[in-house]
């Protein structure tokens, strides 16, 4: 009941916003439609993403480009829905640009088997009290070079980092992504319940600046609820500073966003 409340609501908003913009075809008009639509996007994205090994956030700006020529040339009076109209000009935007500037990822379903069977394993040895093998102790367990490995730790990161901008149903029935949902670990509030198309942006370039490990430590102890000797696995660091460093660098990333907080 509480997700049908919610999609009737968008699709108020939605109609009224497109009426604004077909009455008065300004900027800032077709920009509002485009920002309330960004879902089909991520949703299009998300797909081609896993279907290619291609980076969600690359394929989520050349989506966006789709979007915009659909919201542009949408025609009310031929009886379709936006969303109708829009998917085949996003999934057309980012097929053109995977034929155009990129090259398939081979193997990609290997190497998230290998990567699960590589979870397995460190699990298997937590559950027996052992300590987590290194990178290269799992490699040569799992019969595969290190390189191969480290491979499969990259991909399956892609993904995980792709689902930060997915929409989720938050707890006021919204469709919030995740992106907008990590908490401090220690104060526990939301960084901010509605945040601007511009805000996510910000915070997803933070995140992006910060080193490949220690953008690990936050997704996987935040999305994933990973526990510090997890995390520490394959670094050289002990859980006790990984934890440090982790708590550390949500501070930061904290003092970064609360300019940009609304209330």
């Amino acid at each position: 009941m509480h997700t049908f409340t919610a999609r009737a609501d968008f699709s108020q908003r939605n109609a009224a916003l497109l009426a604004a913009y077909q009455q008065c075809r300004t900027t800032a008009n077709r920009n509002a439609v485009i920002h309330a639509n960004l879902p089909l996007v991520w949703r299009v994205a998300r797909q081609e993403s896993q279907r290619s090994g291609h980076s969600f956030d690359d394929l989520t700006q050349e989506g966006c480009f789709g979007l915009i020529k659909a919201v542009e040339r949408f025609d009310p009076g031929r009886g379709h829905s936006l969303s109708t109209a829009a998917v085949p000009w996003i999934r057309g935007a980012i097929r053109h640009y995977l034929r155009d500037r990129s090259h398939p990822i081979s193997g990609s379903h290997h190497l998230l088997e290998l990567h699960r069977r590589g979870q397995a394993l460190q699990k298997q040895r937590q559950q027996q009290g052992l300590a987590p093998l290194s990178a290269g102790a799992l490699a040569t367990a799992l019969g595969c070079s290190l390189e191969r490995w480290q491979l499969a730790l990259a991909r399956r990161r892609s993904l995980q980092l792709a689902s930060l901008e997915q929409p989720h149903l938050d707890d006021d029935g919204d469709l919030t992504p995740l992106v907008e949902q990590l908490r401090d670990s220690r104060a526990g509030d939301h960084y901010a319940r509605v945040i601007r198309w511009e805000q996510r942006r910000h915070l997803w370039r933070i995140l992006r600046r910060l080193e490949r490990r220690q953008r690990r430590w936050i997704l996987g102890r935040l999305l994933r609820q990973d526990t510090w000797r997890q995390l520490a696995s394959g670094s050289g660091l002990s859980p006790k500073a990984v934890q440090r460093r982790c708590e550390q660098l949500l501070q930061e990333l904290h003092q970064q966003l609360t300019p940009l907080m609304g209330s």
